[in-house]
């Protein structure tokens, strides 16, 4: 057997869970998510009438809905969303100008940062708003994590913690490129962050992991989903950003493929089966 043969098997093997939320998710507030349907029906009408002699000026008035079988031609969404919406990756030009003068754009970014050892690390159990560095070396010390080696941090909060500064350049510090968190963002929601702007006046306190960035260009995963379903260690993450030349975000589709010798969830997350 070849090794691609090897490793189709192995990846095959595995269960694939779905870690991404859907781009609906951003659907409310000034980035308003919008997908313009057009139908199967509707589709013929439209090529017959408007787009046919485009395509071939000889087609024009001669191509006619009822030569479609049912009808029918074919149907179409037009998606109008921001590069954050759903669960998606940010690029170092998201964060502001990057500080070595590079354009920070996710079609820049390298492709094999974002396929790697996936390393859940679960603070669901702690109190406050934000991931403190304490948090996480419990979290390492309770999934027996002993190494970042390629790989893929995904912070498990239940939605509702920030991520602090200290937390993201530990992880910087130890060679990871990528992190994830199933909160909206690494700073936690707009209004509380204002508000503790406005009370202390303090610029440090505006978006302080994305503005990090600037300085320590790495790359965030916000918006993911099923966390709760990986182990600590041993699965293997997939998260390619979509190509958008000029963007500083995009969508992905991330995926973690677990093998199925390790038993997660509420059966005994991480756990190895004999």
């Amino acid at each position: 057997m070849s090794f691609a043969d090897g490793l189709a098997c192995d990846l095959l093997a595995c269960r694939i869970v779905d870690l991404s939320s859907d781009i609906g998710v951003h659907a409310k507030g000034p980035f308003e998510t919008r997908m313009d349907v057009v139908e199967a029906i509707d589709g013929a009408r439209i090529l017959c009438e408007s787009m046919a002699g485009t395509f071939a000026p000889e087609a024009a008035g001669r191509l006619k809905v009822e030569d479609f079988p049912d009808r029918a031609f074919l149907r179409h969404e037009m998606v109008h969303a921001s590069v954050h919406a759903g669960s998606h990756v940010d690029a170092p030009g998201h964060y502001g100008p990057p500080e070595d003068g590079s354009r920070g754009f996710i079609s820049d970014a390298p492709l094999d940062a974002f396929v790697g050892r996936g390393i859940m690390l679960d603070v669901t159990g702690f109190p406050g708003w934000r991931v403190e560095p304490q948090h996480i070396k419990a979290a390492v010390e309770a999934g027996g994590v002993d190494s970042y080696d390629q790989s893929i941090v995904l912070i498990h909060t239940e939605r509702d913690k920030a991520i602090s500064v200290e937390v993201v350049e530990h992880f910087l510090d130890q060679g990871v490129r990528v992190i994830g968190t199933d909160a909206d963002g690494f700073d936690g929601e707009f209004a509380p962050i204002l508000r503790r702007f406005l009370d202390s006046g303090d610029p440090s306190t505006l978006w302080p992991a994305h503005v990090l960035g600037r300085r320590r260009p790495y790359y965030q995963i916000e918006r993911l989903r099923n966390l709760e379903l990986l182990p600590p260690t041993g699965s293997v993450v997939i998260a390619m950003p979509v190509l958008v030349e000029g963007a500083t975000a995009a969508w992905t589709r991330a995926v973690a493929f677990v093998p199925r010798s390790i038993r997660t969830g509420a059966d005994g997350a991480g756990k190895v089966e004999a």
